[in-house]
């Protein structure tokens, strides 16, 4: 997909060109720690799972081991991420391929454990020179020594972008023919001075003006780190180059827009993000949901969208088990957004607009508006068969340009009608509980 300044973000040159950020559309996506809310994050086998995804940037931190050597991970300790615990710069390059990448834990189904985190020689050796790359000298004495590799392995620096939050840093990048982007900083004068080409602020900190006196100083701007696609557009308006981002398929706007749950892989989809938290998946019967808990949870489904999101039917089964409260309020529940603001139905929720449909464990219907996080009943059924632990219910949900309907499938005559038009369309599918456990499975849009 080619980008124009403004539009989405950019994927892969055309095949065959030159591997060199120039031949890059802006703005574009890198695919943060290699797309850490997708695949093991800083693992070839993630790198290669980003690659295939046509994913034109992957990230790397860069940390010196104690032998010298070049370790990639995030965090200055290995805790998180492995099996094992302690620092990372204690590490020879031999333990640390004996290190046991914990992707079940980190990312739930759909990976092996036993997964090696990898030295910058290994990623150097498989990508270097065809896949742009996006190096951060993460510990303190790391920038020398990654330029030595760069330069030992012959990868052209057009196809790299040095990162780090160190101005001595990206003085010796620049002093070395590296280019480099000043993470945290919207110091445009000084940037200039320096003869850096990019800045990489918080997202939070990027301003249209920033962005303006970033171009006429001949400098970009790279942006961290962004999930969700309102957020996104925000920063596009406001001028951005690229942005780092932990769902780069999502962000870049090609998820693949399904109509299916797809939950039977049992791996996280692209926008497949926590409001709240991301549930996890059950193998025993190809679910997704939510565990037990006293707190009301919220997931969104941003892979999934009805192909007319102003009219549809949504199908779907939903199960509630484990209720940590009375029957009227513990439930699973579905929302139908305008777009993927957070939801999170304990708190406040700016942005957020929709429509929130509940399926209470006693069995009936509820339908709320959502307006700027703040849900009203608009209308609710009585008398429905009381959920039995275990068993699915199958609901239908029709949305027309005026109004909703919400329906057991199950039964005859458990149906919510609410004429209702304030929020069209409604293109973004949440799901989430409240006191229970809840699974979710067969949804289809039509």
């Amino acid at each position: 997909m080619t980008a124009h300044r403004g539009g989405a973000p950019a994927r892969t040159p055309t095949p065959g060109a030159a591997v060199a950020f120039a031949d890059l559309g802006r703005p574009f996506v890198i695919a943060h720690r290699g797309g850490a809310l997708q695949v093991p994050e800083h693992t070839l086998e993630g790198y290669r799972v980003a690659v295939g995804q046509g994913l034109p940037v992957i990230e790397q931190d860069v940390s010196v081991l104690a032998d010298g050597g070049l370790g990639v991970m995030h965090d200055g300790t290995v805790d998180r991420t492995t099996t094992s615990t302690g620092n990372v710069a204690d590490h020879t390059s031999v333990s640390w391929k004996q290190l046991d990448i914990d992707a079940s834990v980190t990312l739930g189904g759909g990976w092996p454990d036993g997964l090696r985190p990898p030295l910058f020689e290994e990623v150097l050796t498989e990508f270097g020179n065809r896949v742009l790359l996006c190096a951060e000298a993460k510990s303190r004495d790391a920038m020398g020594p990654m330029i030595d590799a760069l330069d030992r392995r012959g990868i052209s620096p057009a196809s790299v972008l040095l990162q780090s939050y160190a101005l001595a840093d990206c003085r010796l990048a620049r002093s070395r023919g590296w280019d480099v982007v000043w993470l945290g900083s919207t110091d445009v004068a000084r940037a200039a001075a320096e003869g850096i080409g990019w800045i990489g602020p918080e997202a939070g900190s990027v301003t249209e003006a920033v962005c303006t006196r970033a171009h006429a100083a001949g400098i970009e701007v790279a942006c961290h780190t962004v999930n969700r696609r309102h957020q996104r557009d925000a920063l596009l308006a406001d001028g951005v180059d690229a942005v780092f981002s932990d769902d780069p398929v999502y962000v870049a706007g090609d998820a693949g827009r399904r109509t299916s749950d797809l939950f039977a892989r049992q791996v996280w989809l692209p926008g497949m993000l926590p409001d709240t938290g991301r549930g996890r998946f059950h193998p025993d019967d190809s679910s997704w949901g939510c565990d037990a808990s006293d707190a009301a949870t919220s997931t969104l489904m941003g892979f999934l969208a009805p192909p007319d999101p102003a009219a549809f039917t949504l199908h779907l089964d939903i199960r509630v088990d484990e209720v940590r409260a009375d029957s009227r309020s513990s439930c699973g529940w579905v929302l139908l957004s305008t777009d993927d603001h957070p939801y999170r139905p304990s708190r406040p929720s700016p942005g957020a607009h929709g429509y929130l449909l509940l399926l209470r464990a006693d069995g009936d219907l509820e339908v709320r508006r959502v307006t700027e996080g703040v849900a009203t009943t608009l209308a609710s059924s009585t008398g429905g068969p009381v959920l039995r632990a275990g068993a699915y219910v199958p609901l239908r949900v029709r949305v027309t340009p005026s109004s909703l309907l919400f329906a057991r499938a199950d039964t005859d005559g458990v149906t919510v009608t609410v004429p209702d038009a304030t929020h069209r369309p409604v293109p973004v599918v949440h799901l989430g509980s409240a006191s229970a456990g809840v699974r979710f499975r067969n949804l289809v849009l039509a």
